[in-house]
């Protein structure tokens, strides 16, 4: 059976920022049911929808570039998908861009090595470039994490390829990769100090992503 592949991309924000990934995942599955989608299913005991999304956002933050990747079993041109998601989507998601792309073209998680965020900081905060300058010189910065397994002290420095002071955002461009994942929690509390309450109350929202190569040429 021949089969389609399109990629979305998508703005989340409000509320909507603090539904975890498999929430998220659940919502996605409502919207394509709803907008009677001919999705392409895999193959076995349990077939799914092929459905692919990018790497899951932290919770609490928002998205102005998220992305999904997913399979047609019959071609629609991407103005009417864009048309039959968005009357779909919730209030606090909107619907930036439909492409119709090759059906070899790398998953979204395995083809980008980095993500971009800005972060809303307190209007009291003093300017945190003296902080930036530092922690850029640094050699390594152990960041102490907490996973189920317990505390896991990682090196965070080399997933951080900049920082930028721009007033009133502070700008990130963080390593996302399986070997290497850098959140921007874990950076503002290593570069200011900032208790785990204080950095819960600062709005970050992730812009887009670093490409390893060139996307492919979208097929209309």
């Amino acid at each position: 059976m021949t089969e389609f592949k399109y990629r979305i991309t998508y703005k989340i924000t409000g509320l909507l920022r603090f539904l975890s990934h498999k929430e998220l995942m659940r919502m996605i599955g409502r919207v394509f049911r709803r907008a009677q989608m001919p999705l392409a299913f895999s193959h076995g005991f349990h077939p799914h929808p092929l459905i692919s999304f990018g790497p899951p956002r932290p919770v609490g933050t928002a998205g102005t570039a998220e992305q999904i990747d997913f399979r047609l079993v019959e071609f629609l041109q991407p103005a009417v998908i864009s048309e039959k998601i968005s009357n779909q989507f919730p209030k606090e998601m909107l619907l930036s861009d439909v492409a119709h792309i090759p059906l070899q073209t790398k998953s979204i998680t395995a083809s980008i090595d980095a993500a971009e965020y800005e972060l809303d900081l307190p209007e009291k905060s003093e300017s945190p470039l003296e902080k930036i300058d530092s922690f850029m010189l640094r050699s390594e910065v152990i960041h102490k994490r907490k996973t189920p397994k317990g505390v896991k002290s990682v090196d965070i420095r080399p997933g951080v390829f900049a920082l930028e002071w721009d007033t009133p955002k502070l700008k990130m461009k963080l390593a996302l990769t399986s070997d290497m994942h850098v959140r921007p929690g874990d950076v503002l509390s290593e570069m200011t100090g900032w208790s785990d309450d204080e950095i819960k109350r600062i709005k970050i929202i992730r812009t887009g992503f670093n490409y390893k190569t060139p996307f492919p040429d979208q097929t209309n």
